[in-house]
């Protein structure tokens, strides 16, 4: 078996929070302010993560 099962699949919702944090952190970086793009980019990770580990199955 693949993977270990401390997580699961990614619900499709997830990418509604998701996309719009990946969008402001392209738009920072594009205005040369890519420092501030750490922030949304981490949140948009730990959001995937969160829901990934919220999904996955039980053993």
């Amino acid at each position: 078996m693949a993977g270990n099962g401390k997580f699961g699949p990614l619900d499709p919702f997830c990418f509604l929070a998701v996309v719009p944090l990946v969008i402001v952190a392209v738009v920072l970086v594009i205005s040369d302010l890519a420092v501030f793009s750490i922030v949304p980019i981490l949140l948009a990770g730990l959001i995937m993560l969160g829901d990934s580990w919220a999904n996955r199955r039980p053993s």
